[in-house]
C-alpha cells in the first residue's frame, strides 16, 4: 500500500471586499491497488475494468460568484489520490517530481511544461513521488466554454502559471479578481503536439513484447528477433501487431522512444544523452525520427511552450468564460 503524505493547502473562496478566503481541510483516501508501472504520457492502462468503477461527485471546489481557484499540493513521500471526480473541469499541473494521472482506460505523466485538462466528473486517480510539487486548478464548468471535452494537454506558459499563483496567492477587490481569472481562462488551449497516444495491442503475447519494450526502449532487436520470442514469423508477427495496434512493431517502437524523449527532454536531459539512451548512436537519426512523429525538432517543440507563446499559435480556440 503506497504512503498518503502530503503538506497541502485546499481552499475555497467566498466574496470579500479584499478577496480572501477561509481554508477547509483536504483528505487522501487509500489506494485499491498499485499501479503495474506504464510511466509514459499518454499509454493506455491496463486494467480499464477497474479504473472505469463510477465514482460520486463531491460538493463544489470553486464557491461562487468565482471561476477558478488553485490548490498546491507537496508530495513528502510517494502517494496516491485514489479515484475521484470534481464538479469542476481540473487543471492538473506540477513543478517538480515525477506526476501520473490516470483517466479514461489511459496514463499520462505531467510534465512541467505541460498540464492535463480533466473535465468535470471524469473519473482519475494521481500517483506522485516523493518531492513532487503539484497543483491543482479548478474551473466552474458553467462559467467556461471550451472546444474541447476529452482529457487534453495544456501548454503551462510563463504567464499562465503566473495569473494562477497571483491569484491563488495575493489579496485584491473582487472586481480585479474576477477580471483576472478571466484572464486565466483565456490562456487556456489545449495543445495539439502533445496528443500522440501509444496504443497497447490486446492479445496476450503480443502484449508482452509491448510492455518489454517499454520497459527497455532502446532494445534494439528486430522484427524477426521479437517473432522468434512467441514461437512466430516476422511477417506474422509484423501483419498481427497491426492488425492489434494499427501500426508497425518498428513504428510503435518509435512512439515509445518518442514519448520517453518527451519526458526526458522536458526534465532537462540534454537531447544528444536521450538519443544515445534510446538506442540512437547519431543523434541526427533520432532528430529526424522525432520530427517525424512531432511535426518539429526537439528544439523547436519545446520552444513552442516559452512564456512568449501565442494563445491561438496552434490554431485552437482558448477557453472562453461565459455569463
Amino acid at each position: 500500500m503506497a504512503n498518503h503524505c502530503f503538506d497541502r493547502a485546499i481552499d475555497t473562496r467566498t466574496p470579500s471586499v479584499d478577496g480572501r478566503k477561509p481554508v477547509r481541510s483536504w483528505f487522501v483516501t487509500p489506494s485499491r491497488q498499485d499501479f503495474p508501472g506504464i510511466m509514459l504520457w499518454g499509454a493506455p492502462t491496463l486494467e480499464p475494468s477497474t479504473w472505469n468503477e463510477p465514482v460520486s461527485t463531491p460538493n463544489r471546489i470553486v464557491a461562487e460568484p468565482w471561476s477558478v481557484s488553485t490548490i498546491r499540493f507537496k508530495s513528502t513521500a510517494t502517494g496516491v489520490w485514489d479515484f475521484h471526480t470534481h464538479r469542476e473541469h481540473e487543471l492538473l499541473w506540477s513543478a517538480g517530481g515525477t506526476v501520473t494521472l490516470e483517466a479514461s482506460e489511459h496514463l499520462w505523466m505531467v510534465p512541467p511544461m505541460l498540464g492535463i485538462w480533466i473535465p468535470a466528473g471524469t473519473a482519475h486517480r494521481v500517483r506522485s513521488d516523493d518531492g513532487a510539487v503539484i497543483f491543482a486548478t479548478y474551473l466552474t464548468p458553467d462559467r467556461i466554454d471550451t472546444d474541447w471535452d476529452s482529457i487534453v494537454g495544456i501548454p503551462m506558459t510563463g504567464a499562465l502559471r503566473e495569473v494562477l499563483l497571483h491569484n491563488e496567492n495575493n489579496a485584491m477587490p473582487d472586481l480585479k479578481r474576477l477580471r483576472l481569472q478571466q484572464v486565466a481562462i483565456d490562456l487556456i488551449h489545449p495543445v495539439q503536439a502533445a496528443s500522440l497516444d501509444i496504443p497497447l495491442p490486446r492479445t496476450p503475447d503480443l502484449l508482452s513484447i509491448a510492455q518489454q519494450i517499454i520497459a527497455d526502449p532502446a532494445d534494439d532487436r528486430t522484427t524477426s528477433d521479437w517473432a522468434r520470442t512467441i514461437g512466430v514469423s516476422g511477417r506474422t508477427l509484423m501483419r498481427r501487431f497491426q492488425a492489434d495496434t494499427g501500426t508497425t512493431l518498428t513504428q510503435w517502437r518509435i512512439l515509445v522512444r518518442v514519448r520517453v524523449a518527451l519526458i526526458e527532454i522536458a526534465a532537462g536531459k540534454p537531447v544528444v544523452a536521450v538519443a544515445r539512451g534510446l538506442g540512437y548512436a547519431n543523434p541526427g537519426t533520432f532528430i529526424d525520427l522525432f520530427r517525424q512523429v512531432i511535426g518539429h525538432t526537439p528544439a523547436a517543440y519545446f520552444r513552442s511552450f516559452s512564456p512568449v507563446m501565442k494563445p491561438h499559435q496552434n490554431g485552437t480556440k482558448p477557453a472562453r468564460v461565459t455569463r
